[in-house]
């Protein structure tokens, strides 16, 4: 990724961040959530506001979730080899899911809402992609391994196929139990090691 997409990268992610921690500091105070009061309370101009949230429910229920979330070095922990790291982070992020399954069906709703009142259904709905710095943590001893673009590849493929949009996939398309859907998510996580880093991925 070419530094100046990296540094906007890192800025948007700030601007998100801020606007999810003025919001938990408004829900804290007993106040309501609106994205003006918001962005208000972080500093952040109501048009910038407005581009990563639209829509203040959505606002609120990613602010509650996103104060549960740890860090990648908390989820990753001391694990060393590459499949054990990655297997944390999906693990984490399943878990994570199943622990707060209504409210994140609510944000997935919100979010298709927002899709869909976009009129062509072309905008982009702006999300925190959490999981796509966890994995690229607990990939970090392979990167050497791959390409830059492949390296990429691998941690998009993996978040792709992991939390609440997996989880639902597994559950809700596929009919699969907890048991179940946990085996076939580490059968997917280990394919995809595979397919990039050989069958010794470790």
């Amino acid at each position: 990724m070419p530094t100046n997409t990296k540094g906007r990268a890192r800025q948007k992610s700030r601007t998100r961040a801020a606007m999810l921690s003025a919001a938990r500091e408004l829900l804290d105070a007993g106040q309501p959530v609106t994205v003006h009061a918001a962005a208000e309370a972080a500093g952040i101009s109501r048009a910038t506001a407005y581009r990563y949230f639209s829509d203040p429910q959505a606002l609120t229920i990613e602010a509650v979730l996103s104060g549960k979330v740890l860090s990648p070095e908390a989820v990753v922990g001391d694990a060393r080899d590459i499949e054990t790291r990655v297997l944390r982070v999906y693990d984490y992020l399943l878990a994570l899911v199943r622990e707060s399954e209504p409210q994140f069906r609510q944000f997935l709703a919100r979010v298709l809402d927002a899709w869909v009142a976009s009129g062509d259904g072309a905008a982009r709905v702006s999300r925190g992609a959490r999981r796509v710095p966890m994995y690229a943590y607990a990939l970090g001893p392979a990167r050497d391994r791959l390409t830059p673009a492949d390296f990429d590849r691998l941690v998009t493929a993996l978040a792709s196929v992991s939390g609440v949009e997996g989880h639902l996939g597994m559950k809700d398309v596929c009919g699969l139990d907890d048991a179940a859907a946990d085996a076939n998510g580490h059968l997917i996580v280990r394919a995809l090691l595979a397919a990039f880093l050989g069958p010794d991925a470790g």
